[in-house]
Parts: structure tokens; sequence; C-alpha cells
């Protein structure tokens, strides 16, 4: 397991993150992953991520819908990066936390081409699930 460090684009927010790109990240096809690009690490334990700075900053996406289930996406609220996501889904184990790759900071380029991908099928709630297509994601 590494710590990786990351930030917004304007670096109001810096957080840490314990996990490892090479156990895999992910990609959705639901509509909102595909209209933030989102792609994902899971961390193995939800605690192992730490804000460092600019909790003030930080702001939230509501889910869409209202269906019980427990995800909420964090943003910065001054520049829009995404940062993470995190919730308790019991389809995903409960309790959970999620970087976006692309916020974390100084990851060598061979770790993130080297990073396995799984595409999941969260279109239709079955983030179980490969998506059937992939190459819009």
């Amino acid at each position: 397991m590494k710590t990786y460090r990351g930030s917004c684009f304007c670096g109001a927010i810096t957080f840490e993150a314990d996990g490892d790109l090479a156990d895999g990240t992910m990609r959705c096809n639901c509509r909102f992953c595909r209209k933030t690009r989102y792609w994902e690490m899971r961390l193995p334990d939800p605690d192992g991520l730490r804000i460092l700075r600019g909790e003030d900053a930080l702001a939230e996406t509501p889910r869409s819908r209202n269906d019980g289930v427990d995800m909420r996406h964090a943003f910065c609220g001054r520049c829009g990066t995404r940062l993470w996501t995190w919730g308790d889904i019991a389809e995903m184990g409960g309790r959970f936390a999620m970087v976006f790759v692309p916020a974390l900071d100084d990851v060598p380029e061979a770790d993130l081409i080297a990073a396995p991908v799984f595409h999941a099928d969260g279109a239709h709630d079955t983030w179980w699930n490969e998506a059937a297509e992939t190459r819009h994601l």
C-alpha cells in the first residue's frame, strides 16, 4: 500500500489517500461518471482518506435520485476539481471511499498507464458487472 497526496487544481484542498493504483481502478458508464469523466481508485479502508487542508472549500454534488443509496461526490467549490466519492452501499460492501485518480499529485505516468481499469456497468446499477461497451469511457 502507498500513501498518495492529492489536491484540486487551485490548491485550496489537499489530501492523502492510502491505496495502490496497481490493485485496480474503475471507470463507470453511469450518467454522472460519463459527464465528469470519473476515474477512481477505491481505498481498502475508507478511513485512509485524510483531508490535510481546505475542508472549508469542499462542495458536494447531491444525488439526483432518492433511492436510499448513500453516495456523495466531493469537489473543490472554488475551481471545480473532482476529488473523491464516499458513502455506504450494501452492494459495495458497506462504507467506502474512492479518490479521483487525476486529482492525485506526482503519480508517475508509468503507474497511471499500468493501473488496471475495471469498467463498471453503473448505468444499470450493477457496478459489479463489466460494462458491455467501454470505448467512450
